[in-house]
């Protein structure tokens, strides 16, 4: 689904409501449940991966599993950091569902379409909770920047993933400001 239209769905989501979002052909499920948490509209995402609990997956996993997935292929990565910027742009992760099934990744956490699933939420949460009706503002416009920012970050390659994850977790400091804009693939 487009960002706009999952955003106004979860607007409408009732605190405490639990909604399955996206399962991928190996029956992993991508869910949203409502906090409220940081802010009125706040919800945590989930993963529901088969014969285990549901589980609360960080920013810092989505970025770990690229990076490893950029490391176990390098091309097919840029087939997923290209979606994963349409994302950003509001595009609906399902048009790219079918291509990233083709790329095989021989290290990964997660599916592909499931990275591009949770980062929509993630990116969406991030503008709920940072965003103009916010009690923290971002300084970045829209606020899903901070982690596309990141994500661009592990894309470039140009640095150790533990300066990445480190700046990430910690929060001291933002991805460079050069990956304000989009990488261009050839």
């Amino acid at each position: 689904m487009e960002m706009s239209q999952l955003s106004k769905q979860l607007m409408e989501l009732d605190k405490g409501e639990h909604r399955i979002i996206y399962t991928s052909n190996k029956r992993v499920k991508v869910t949203v449940t409502q906090t409220a948490k940081f802010s009125t509209h706040d919800y945590a995402v989930g993963l529901i991966i088969p014969d285990q609990p549901e589980f609360l997956p960080t920013h810092i996993r989505l970025l770990i599993d690229l990076y490893i997935k950029k490391e176990s292929n390098p091309n097919g990565s840029k087939e997923l950091f290209k979606a994963l910027e349409s994302t950003f742009d509001g595009k609906d992760p399902e048009l790219y569902v079918n291509t990233l099934r083709q790329i095989e990744f021989a290290m990964s956490l997660d599916e592909s379409e499931v990275n591009l699933f949770v980062a929509q939420l993630l990116m969406i949460e991030q503008d709920f909770n940072f965003g103009p009706n916010a009690e923290k503002k971002s300084k970045l416009e829209p606020p899903r920047e901070y982690l596309m920012r990141f994500i661009r970050w592990i894309a470039a390659g140009d640095t150790q993933i533990d300066r990445i994850i480190f700046a990430a977790a910690g929060r001291k400091y933002p991805a460079p400001n050069k990956y304000a804009v989009p990488i261009i693939y050839e």
